[in-house]
């Protein structure tokens, strides 16, 4: 990162942080719980939130809080069961957790099965995939990229259309989509899953248009480096970092209230930096050096 981004990130971080303290200190607007329920309740569907670090099973823990029963889908089997047995232990809350490989075309009657007798009034769609190496676009082998694509482009847009029908017909409900910083613009070395957070920002901001007047809330949260990866995101400066709890919280706060939300003073900089000091290219530049660094490039 150049020395002037980071200074610049730093002197928004400070001014942030004030003004969220200054927040706190006045009181800050909570979530009124009966009302959540009634509008997003009393189900909700939470996909990749099988890993106990994610941000997935952030949103289940916090949605369970709020007295909400969860359908998890996830890939990961074991983990999943995990997770929903703590889920129902800590929270009394039902919830069924449900193994699906959403890359599959005909994953969609195996969900159905399992959410037809239920009102979904939420649905998260959290789940991604990429590889764990970071080639560049034309590195990365073809089967990779068309896996990619359907998981975080084809599977997101199924789960919308079906989901998002059910919600307009019973007139009340959310959709949750969490995209990234990275599809914002172009993210060298992940550049494959920028354009597939692209795809899904673009999708979420043209319905949230589209549901305006259906009861029917949208929201595409686009967040920063979060602490979901355990070491992997080390090479990048820790104050970039976010924990998953404070994402999450802000992403349903501003459910019914804000078409997207950037969580964090430093993300709300960065992308404010990218946005209105930098033409688009040089955003990209400097984006490139920041993912070279953090991935010793």
């Amino acid at each position: 990162m150049s020395k002037q981004l980071k200074s610049l990130v730093l002197a928004g971080t400070a001014v942030s942080a004030g003004f969220y303290i200054w927040k706190q200190l006045k009181g800050h607007e909570t979530i009124d719980n009966p009302t959540f329920v009634q509008k997003y309740g009393p189900w909700a569907i939470v996909t990749g939130a099988a890993r106990a670090e994610g941000l997935g099973f952030g949103f289940a823990r916090q949605l369970a809080g709020r007295h909400i029963n969860l359908v998890l889908v996830d890939i990961l089997s074991d983990e999943l069961e995990a997770r929903a047995q703590e889920l129902r232990e800590r929270y009394l809350v039902n919830v069924k957790p449900v193994m699906l490989d959403l890359g599959r075309a005909d994953f969609l009657p195996e969900l159905t099965a399992v959410t037809d007798e239920l009102e979904i009034g939420l649905l998260v769609c959290n789940h991604m995939f990429t590889p764990v190496e970071t080639p560049t676009i034309l590195d990365m082998d073809l089967d990779t990229h068309h896996a990619m694509l359907n998981i975080n482009a084809r599977a997101y847009t199924t789960l919308v259309h079906t989901y998002g029908r059910k919600m307009v017909a019973q007139r009340h409900g959310g959709i949750l989509l969490v995209s990234s910083q990275a599809g914002m613009h172009g993210t060298p070395y992940t550049g494959a899953y920028s354009a597939n957070k692209a795809f899904q920002l673009m999708l979420g901001e043209s319905l949230w248009y589209e549901l305006r007047q259906s009861n029917v809330d949208v929201l595409v949260l686009t967040p920063g480096l979060t602490r979901t990866q355990g070491t992997a995101l080390d090479g990048y400066p820790p104050f970039m970092l976010m924990d998953v709890e404070p994402v999450v919280r802000e992403a349903l706060a501003g459910l019914g209230r804000q078409h997207q939300v950037i969580p964090g003073p430093v993300n709300k900089i960065f992308n404010f930096a990218t946005t209105h000091f930098m033409s688009r290219e040089k955003a990209v530049v400097t984006t490139g050096d920041l993912m070279a660094q953090g991935l010793n490039k």
